[in-house]
């Protein structure tokens, strides 16, 4: 172990301008959500040039609809390719799939960046781009991780496969693609979202939400004839307020994983939006959010409890008592996701990370949904988050990664997929 963690550093280490440059190809074609195709070419490419034994398809919209995994959101698959990168050893070693999406949220407003976030820079330590941190960084690591094994004349004893999924970040139909495809029978996941190499193994779920309000409108001169649809929105938002501080205290913080956070499970209004006109009461008032839970809640359990809430407020006042607001679910629901820390392969990620870096590794849940939850839930395959850079980063302005936090990344990441596929000259 001790020889072998040696040479991946020494390697890793002087083939670092390798890992920059996949970082840098891999950024300077966009591939903002619906719009991956070019991307994608370039993952075929760059599979093939590093030895993997490729899969490239476009995805059958009629097929995917038919799915039960599916999430409707409208979105066609046409240009939109999947690519798989295998190699299978063919011998007694496990199987690992490092399941990345190649699709970004869009780069507007142009503004506020200090650079082109299609040309990837490199300045103070740091890549700069869109999509470096989440999660081009982690493709660019996996394939880099492969080289390096191959480099070093290591042959994998079981099957490594890099997933290239498209649609990730509106839902996840490109995970749902590959497991139409048969890319469902792993030993292990690891998704190298940004957790700023902190080992994640579980992840939160999500439902979206919409609540409408009914007031009686009046001309803003006679406001004492009218009800203000606006002001029954604040009541009704104050006891979402005051359900998030009751689930964080009482529930969720609970959870080991999510206890050290600040708020472990946000409730979020997104949208407060009322009325028709300045100087009318207003007749209406939608609010429109996000209930976030940890895992072992039940999304059924979490959305009574938030129309109870939403409810609750008619209690405090005579007229939504007479006119109840209407709770609507819609778009995507994200079920949460865990691995237990004492699984085989949590626990050799976290011997990983510490031969490679000197410490232990961070554990903890990772604060979104993924793509973790269709393999682990419906197939029964243990993953985990860990990848380099910060959620913080991904998603904003300027998003940037680490070069020496994504050096490490590849280091942990070729060491786990030695030990957990087994090698041999």
């Amino acid at each position: 172990m001790h020889m072998l963690k040696e040479k991946i550093s020494a390697l890793a280490e002087k083939r670092i301008e390798r890992l920059i440059d996949l970082c840098k190809q891999l950024v300077d074609v966009p591939s903002v959500t619906g719009h991956e195709g070019a991307a994608q070419e370039l993952v075929r490419a760059l599979m093939k040039e590093i030895g993997l034994s490729v899969d490239f398809w476009e995805p059958d919209d009629e097929a995917m609809r038919q799915s039960k995994y599916f999430a409707e959101n409208g979105e066609s698959f046409v240009g939109r390719p999947v690519v798989a990168g295998t190699y299978d050893g063919g011998h007694f070693g496990k199987s690992l799939l490092i399941n990345c999406h190649i699709d970004v949220v869009t780069e507007q407003p142009l503004e506020n960046w200090e650079s082109d976030p299609f040309k990837c820079e490199y300045r103070e330590g740091k890549l700069y781009g869109r999509g470096v941190c989440d999660m081009k960084g982690g493709l660019a690591s996996a394939l880099f991780s492969f080289e390096i094994l191959r480099e070093l004349g290591l042959d994998l004893n079981g099957k490594l496969t890099i997933l290239s999924v498209p649609a990730e970040e509106n839902g996840g139909n490109g995970t749902v693609a590959s497991i139409l495809r048969g890319y469902t029978d792993y030993d292990a996941a690891i998704y190298p979202e940004p957790t700023s190499n902190m080992i994640q193994p579980a992840h939160r779920g999500a439902a979206f939400w919409r609540v409408h309000i009914k007031g009686k409108a009046a001309h803003g001169g006679k406001k004492y004839s009218g009800v203000s649809a606006i002001e029954k929105g604040v009541l009704v938002a104050d006891n979402l307020r005051k359900l998030e501080m009751y689930r964080n205290e009482n529930i969720c913080k609970k959870h080991p994983l999510y206890r050290d956070y600040p708020i472990s499970s946000p409730v979020t209004l997104g949208i407060f939006n009322g009325g028709q006109f300045t100087s009318s009461v207003a007749e209406i008032c939608m609010l429109e959010g996000c209930i976030e839970y940890v895992p072992g809640e039940n999304s059924e359990d979490v959305k009574a409890m938030f129309e109870q809430a939403v409810h609750s407020a008619c209690e405090q006042d005579p007229w939504l008592a007479e006119h109840p607001p209407e709770v609507e679910w819609f778009g995507l629901l994200y079920e949460p996701a865990e691995t237990p820390t004492d699984h085989p392969f949590v626990r050799l990620t976290q011997q990983c990370y510490r031969d490679i870096v000197g410490k232990e590794a961070d554990i903890s849940g990772f604060e979104a949904g993924t793509d973790m939850r269709l393999l682990s839930n419906h197939f029964g395959v243990p993953g985990l988050m860990f990848g380099a850079g910060d959620i913080m980063m991904a998603h904003a302005p300027n998003e940037s990664v680490s070069v020496d936090q994504l050096l490490q990344h590849a280091k942990v990441l070729t060491l786990l997929i030695a030990q957990w596929c087994g090698v041999s000259k």
